[in-house]
């Protein structure tokens, strides 16, 4: 039967060489959580209820209506409750298997000390999962990539978390300017860790790399960087709301004959609009949004689906060719004129008073180059444009 090879692909049970099943600790340990909660699921009682509801259907005896409602409703109590009380399944798979990096004969130590936890505020060490990366120091091991998987562990906590796998060297990251202050993640107070790879570098947080915080832009179905964090106050939170949303086609890349999407990016520097066919050699239209705005976010990014008629695209820009998304600012106190409301929803094109008052300058497209052909900054099409004094942007294409 279908169910019975479930259970052995999932690990549940294992087969013996006389054709009898066995519980794997997996298997006892998911048993031994529901029935905590209630629910018998390791018993056929809720599928041969079904079974015979629908047999009665079959029969003639009931309606599929009269079936389904009762059915999904019970089904949906189910999952409520056992989404509800999870933990229950933690504490059972906690009894029979050893928490994650607290095993030391299947880990190896890189680096005491290594990086201070946000829950006990104690320090976690760095270790990886031995049965790879040869002999060497420990220092040595966390300079390459080589061995299994590396994962902070506190032990005062007994909580580890996994690190990104591809990485050459891992660092506690320090505040800027103070190298003896941690950089900490304001939403769960974890030192950061910075990631090398290549050449190029990035930031994580232990704690939200592996539970991404869905306030803030997470996702459990991906990783989690500080760069996709929408976090509003940290300095390595450059993850916009919507930021994977077009707001209009790139008007340099069109005149040229080539496909590109202006969407909304964050840097340290803060927000600007830019090409995704952008970079050094790349596509040159920049336009720098004004730092007077606390966020800014594409309006309407968390709909399913939008069209011309929608209230966060702009009827004056859009055509049946393209469609041009209104832009949301929420400004800093004191840091606009007094007629501007704390919250602002406009398109970024054609709303002459805030790009007035605002300093928003965007190019035509024979002012931007679509590719840097020299090294030479500024000028007309040349870079990025500077910043003035008052935190407006200027942008020079």
């Amino acid at each position: 039967a279908q169910h019975i090879t479930t259970i052995c692909d999932r690990s549940y049970a294992e087969k013996d060489a006389n054709q009898r099943f066995h519980p794997t600790k997996l298997g006892i340990a998911l048993v031994e959580g529901y029935n905590s909660m209630g629910y018998q699921l390791n018993k056929p009682d809720l599928r041969r209820e079904m079974e015979a509801e629908c047999n009665a259907v079959a029969a003639g005896r009931k309606t599929k209506e009269s079936v389904l409602g009762p059915v999904i409703a019970k089904m949906l109590e189910c999952f409520k409750r056992a989404n509800a009380e999870a933990a229950k399944l933690d504490e059972a798979v906690e009894r029979h298997f050893d928490r994650l990096g607290s095993n030391n004969s299947q880990y190896v130590l890189l680096q005491a000390n290594f990086s201070s936890c946000g829950t006990c505020n104690g320090m976690m060490v760095l270790k990886q999962q031995s049965g790879g990366g040869g002999r060497g120091s420990n220092r040595q091991r966390n300079q390459g990539n080589a061995g299994g998987s590396k994962l902070l562990h506190c032990p005062t906590c007994s909580q580890s978390h996994l690190m990104p796998r591809y990485h050459t060297q891992l660092h506690p990251a320090m505040k800027q300017g103070n190298q003896n202050e941690p950089s900490t993640c304001p939403i769960c107070q974890f030192q950061l860790i910075k990631c090398e790879n290549d050449g190029k570098s990035y930031h994580i947080c232990p704690k939200c790399f592996s539970d991404p915080p869905e306030a803030h832009g997470g996702d459990s179905s991906t990783d989690f960087p500080c760069s996709k964090c929408t976090h509003p106050t940290c300095s390595m939170a450059t993850g916009i709301r919507g930021g994977d949303i077009e707001i209009f086609p790139c008007p340099v890349c069109s005149a040229s004959g080539n496909s590109g999407s202006i969407s909304l990016k964050r840097s340290p520097r803060g927000f600007r609009l830019a090409c995704s066919n952008g970079g050094r050699d790349g596509c040159q239209f920049v336009v720098w949004l004004p730092s007077a705005a606390r966020d800014i976010s594409v309006d309407g990014h968390s709909e399913e689906s939008i069209n011309a008629q929608s209230q966060s695209v702009c009827q004056s820009c859009s055509n049946p060719n393209k469609l041009v998304r209104k832009l949301k600012f929420i400004w800093k106190m004191g840091s606009v004129p007094p007629h501007y409301d704390r919250e602002v929803v406009t398109c970024i094109l054609c709303d002459d008073h805030l790009k007035r008052d605002m300093d928003i300058r965007i190019p035509s497209a024979n002012q931007v180059q679509p590719r840097r052909t020299g090294s030479t900054r500024g000028g007309r099409g040349g870079g990025r444009g500077g910043r003035s004094s008052s935190g407006r942007g200027r942008n020079t294409g």
